[in-house]
């Protein structure tokens, strides 16, 4: 799951200190109840019949959780005793509650300002085709010749000229698969170099480059150098917007708007706040 997905998902922990953080201003934010509005009272701090079913709602919309009532009051009077007890210890001024008392807040209004948004998002069909042309999907083979990062020039040198002799024997036409099978060293070598469908994003910038530039199935390319080593890669397909993978597409296009949504959404508080940034004092 991306980024931007996870960030949907609350930690419970967050709603038990929203809970405890309510909790503290249950006397304070409405007028005296009636005794007959009063689901329960703990040391003199009241819950009406509003309020409990104000956060049941709350818990239910957050956790997708049916939870009988009597089981969450006794949730909320577990959390009025702890948030009373918690209180006269002082932890209320805690740098932690604190600190988890601003993530709480920010958690509510990404909920109000973003993650509705999300929620509302259409994707078109032309959205998807879009998308595809931008991001398409390859098929390809590879040998790989693996070289230590820590190898030195004569190393370097050494598995380059092994690659460019196998790489001669798959220009003169020799089997491509079994050639891969023999002397490939990436985890493809026993399907033959078979990488299967793929898109730009997937394979490190070197390797795509490269595979993209591919124009004919059966292209091979010169050798590549990436991270891993040194790759001979062959084109084996080429999906077209039909035969794509709808769901994967769907999943991207998603995805990149909630990015969008949610870049967007502090770049507009950042117009206007002053932020100074130090990170000599927090290099790694």
């Amino acid at each position: 799951m991306s980024r931007y997905k996870n960030m949907i998902k609350h930690d419970r922990l967050l709603f038990v200190v929203g809970s405890l953080i309510l909790s503290f201003i249950w006397s304070y934010v409405e007028a005296k109840p009636k005794d007959s509005d009063i689901v329960t009272e703990i040391n003199g701090q009241a819950l009406t019949v509003k309020q409990f079913n104000d956060r049941y709602q709350w818990y239910m919309d957050r956790f997708k959780f049916k939870m009988p009532k009597k089981d969450f009051l006794k949730n909320l009077i577990d959390l009025e005793l702890s948030s009373q007890e918690a209180i006269k210890r002082g932890l209320d001024k805690d740098p932690k509650m604190l600190y988890d008392t601003k993530i709480l807040l920010s958690q509510h209004l990404l909920e109000k300002e973003v993650y509705q948004k999300f929620e509302a998002l259409q994707i078109s069909d032309r959205d998807l085709k879009k998308y595809f042309e931008q991001s398409p999907e390859i098929k390809a083979s590879h040998i790989l010749f693996k070289l230590d990062p820590k190898a030195d020039k004569a190393q370097e040198e050494k598995i380059r000229k092994e690659a460019q002799a196998v790489l001669k024997r798959a220009q003169a036409g020799e089997n491509f698969a079994e050639l891969a099978k023999k002397y490939s060293e990436g985890p493809s070598a026993k399907n033959g170099g078979d990488l299967d469908y793929f898109t730009r994003e997937n394979m490190v910038p070197e390797f795509s480059d490269v595979a993209f530039k591919l124009k004919k199935v059966g292209n091979l390319s010169d050798l590549v150098r990436t991270k891993y080593g040194f790759h001979i890669i062959k084109l084996t397909g080429i999906r077209d917007f039909k035969s794509a993978d709808k769901r994967r597409l769907q999943n991207q296009v998603k995805t990149q708007k909630q990015k969008e949504i949610y870049e967007g959404f502090f770049a507009n508080l950042k117009k206007n706040a002053k932020i100074v940034v130090n990170e000599k004092l927090i290099e790694d």
